[in-house]
């Protein structure tokens, strides 16, 4: 940056950004901590707004957040609605830019990150802003009234949202709700697990959430499979994505017309992501079916040779007395092999008597293996 200067940490802008950023981590939830370290810059550029630094510093416009700001605290009179507006814009941009700060960059080396393209940079810049939007009345009440501001707080709730990213943040908000109906979860929930992720990871996180929810909850995919099954599902959303920083810089554009072209890539994007995990779906659901059918067939053929194996194994009179018997009605009054009993219907007097008298095993020894 040019022009910087370090804002006093006693100063009451220094002590009212340490309270957004507290606000913040509060409302992104869980154990959500931004990577601030303490370092607040004070930017003269009047064509700058604002910037979360790679060190974990801020830096902020003079002219558009930290004037705007001051002026509030020291007017004696009810805002206008254009510096209702300006109040407004003042806070959403240290809220956007602190909200940055919740993710940590990520590891360049890691085998599975992502650049930080122009793909990475419309999902990341549009998410941001969808959760400005979405909780920026919230961070208003909760630092108002400690910073002197309560005074403007009912003029700067009543100002709406202006999208500082028409080309990011309709696909990011459309993703979201996309990601979260098919990975169980609310849009919010989905939100808030890519803002906290790291800038490199995030793609991982993503498709992550319906990974786990159409293929490994179901048992479909096995975990050694994932680093593959992401790659598949990650590139149809970064090339959706990719042509939107063009969009975005495109000043012959009004901002509906880069939302329509925001929401069309969200939507071809969401698409093609159901196409491949179907695909992926489908596939498993084949191959998992076709290893049932031949686990399902195994037992058979290993109790055909125990079988065999354990006629192998009979004393060699009984071995004869089968060959001798096979495929030939068993005599009358023979013992039965299966059932080791002797059958009624074939042993009973036919005198009419059948079945008073009881049974009588043979006398004499049994013959091994015969029941």
């Amino acid at each position: 940056m040019t022009g910087e200067a370090e804002v006093p940490p006693d100063s009451w802008e220094y002590r009212l950004v340490a309270a957004v950023v507290y606000a913040v981590e509060q409302r992104v939830g869980g154990a959500a901590r931004t990577r601030w370290n303490g370092r607040v810059a004070a930017e003269e550029d009047p064509d700058f707004v604002g910037l979360a630094e790679e060190d974990g510093s801020l830096s902020l416009s003079i002219a558009n957040v930290l004037e705007p700001l001051r002026r509030a605290r020291d007017l004696d009179r009810p805002l206008t609605d254009d510096e209702a507006f300006d109040l407004r814009e003042a806070m959403a941009t240290l809220t956007h830019e602190a909200a940055h700060l919740v993710a940590g960059y990520g590891d360049e080396e890691a085998p599975d990150a992502y650049p930080y393209d122009a793909a990475a940079e419309a999902f990341n810049e549009g998410r941001t802003e969808h959760w400005t939007h979405r909780n920026l009345d919230n961070i208003v009440r909760d630092v108002f009234s400690d910073a002197g501001l309560e005074k403007a707080e009912v003029a700067v709730l009543s100002q709406p949202n202006d999208d500082a990213y028409a080309a990011y943040t309709p696909a990011a908000r459309y993703l979201d709700q996309a990601l979260a109906s098919r990975g169980g979860l609310t849009s919010a929930e989905v939100t808030q697990r890519l803002m906290c992720a790291d800038d490199l990871q995030r793609w991982n996180v993503a498709v992550d959430l319906v990974i786990d929810e159409r293929l490994v909850k179901t048992g479909l995919m096995p975990e050694a499979h994932r680093a593959e099954v992401r790659k598949e599902l990650v590139a149809p959303l970064r090339d959706s994505l990719t042509d939107l920083v063009a969009v975005e810089a495109d000043e012959s554009l009004g901002d509906a017309q880069k939302s329509a072209e925001s929401l069309k890539a969200a939507q071809n994007a969401v698409a093609e992501l159901d196409h491949e995990l179907n695909r992926i779906e489908r596939k498993y659901r084949v191959e998992n079916a076709q290893r049932a059918q031949q686990q399902a067939n195994r037992p058979a053929s290993r109790r055909t040779q125990a079988v065999r194996q354990a006629q192998q194994h009979l004393p060699p009179d009984l071995r004869r007395l089968r060959a001798a018997t096979a495929g030939q009605a068993p005599a009358a009054g023979a013992t039965s092999r299966s059932a080791g009993v002797t059958d009624p219907a074939q042993s009973a007097p036919s005198d009419g008597s059948r079945g008073q008298q009881p049974q009588r095993r043979p006398s004499g020894p049994r013959t091994p293996g015969i029941g």
